[in-house]
């Protein structure tokens, strides 16, 4: 609807005072739909105002809603479907994937990729945030993805949850420089990525 739209585009534009409007009628009209909630409280903290970001998350958990931990889903060789959450190293090639994607990460930088420390909702160091970054889902499916696949496959990625800045940077620059076209779907609409582009055109 036009208030989700409204809210979605504050987070592109960093308007904390609008999405705080769009979001109080989003409040009333899905008082239960977590995700307003959680955008909201992304916005607030994009724009360090961390006792907003307290704020919302205190109605949350007075409403009883939680959010559940980002999931991210990929197929691998065979069309066997491989399953990562965010800061899971427990796969049985975490060390790979963990090294595949310091790799990729090292090829970013070299083209000017930084790490948009806003992606991360919490008031801890810039260390911690670039840690929790590297650890998102998304980025552990990707790498995946890149070390069980054919050079020149189509990656495809499902995600329980709307993908971060941080991650749709690291997947544009990924299609790239790697030479693969990228498909993300996560709980929002289908992200395509190919030669350094989106098909969202960074809306989302």
């Amino acid at each position: 609807g036009v208030w989700g739209a409204l809210l979605g585009a504050c987070r592109i534009h960093g308007n904390p005072d609008i999405a705080e409007i769009a979001a109080s009628h989003l409040f009333e009209l899905e008082p239960n739909g977590i995700g307003n909630y959680i955008l909201l409280s992304n916005i607030y903290a994009s724009a360090g105002k961390w006792d907003d970001v307290s704020r919302v998350r205190k109605l949350m958990r007075t409403k009883g809603l939680k959010k559940n931990p980002g999931c991210s889903w990929v197929e691998g060789k065979k069309g066997v479907i491989h399953e990562f959450f965010a800061g899971d190293m427990t796969h049985p090639k975490s060390s790979g994937i963990k090294q595949a994607l310091d790799d990729l990460l090292d090829r970013l930088k070299f083209h000017g990729y930084q790490p948009n420390l806003s992606s991360v909702p919490y008031d801890v160091s810039d260390e911690e945030k670039k840690r929790i970054l590297m650890s998102h889902s998304e980025k552990l499916a990707l790498a995946f993805g890149l070390l069980s696949t054919n050079a020149g496959c189509t990656i495809r990625i499902v995600k329980n949850l709307r993908i971060c800045e941080d991650c749709h940077s690291v997947m544009c620059g990924a299609s790239q420089i790697m030479g693969r076209e990228i498909v993300v779907r996560d709980n929002m609409r289908f992200h395509h990525f190919c030669d350094g582009m989106c098909s969202c055109s960074n809306f989302w």
